[in-house]
């Protein structure tokens, strides 16, 4: 029996970073994507990227995580011409065609504290969308 509460205590615990992860994906697509519809080759559309992908995750519409109960606060964007040389801050960046928008959060952990002593894991997240002559699309 203490054997089947483990391995159900553990399932569960995995089985949420799996939700967890999952949220987290569909909202750097949706940020992803939406970054690289601001790209226009000017500085004014690179600060619109900046912006549109965190925006995603302010306001009263803003997508969540963990069942939808918290908000998503650590997003990193950065911008590459050909997604070698990736860059947060780009200073002139007038052929960034590619974004990349990372989330993580802190999952945290019921079941597995037994076995190790943390209260939380970080499970993170990461889309790249490129803005081409033909179409914005993910990428990666």
């Amino acid at each position: 029996m203490t054997l089947l509460i483990g391995v159900a205590g553990l399932a569960i615990d995995i089985g949420r970073m799996y939700v967890i992860r999952a949220e987290l994906q569909s909202f750097t697509d949706a940020a992803a994507l939406t970054a690289a519809l601001s790209l226009d080759g000017t500085s004014a559309g690179l600060a619109r990227a900046r912006t549109a992908a965190t925006r995603l995750a302010e306001g009263p519409h803003a997508m969540r995580w963990d069942m939808g109960t918290q908000p998503i606060s650590h997003v990193v964007t950065s911008f590459s011409a050909n997604q070698a040389n990736w860059q947060n801050q780009p200073k002139n960046c007038a052929d960034c065609r590619f974004v990349r928008v990372s989330a993580s959060e802190p999952a945290p952990i019921i079941f597995l504290r037994l076995f190790q002593p943390l209260t939380s894991s970080t499970v993170a997240a990461a889309s790249v969308a490129a803005n081409t002559e033909q179409a914005v699309r993910l990428v990666q």
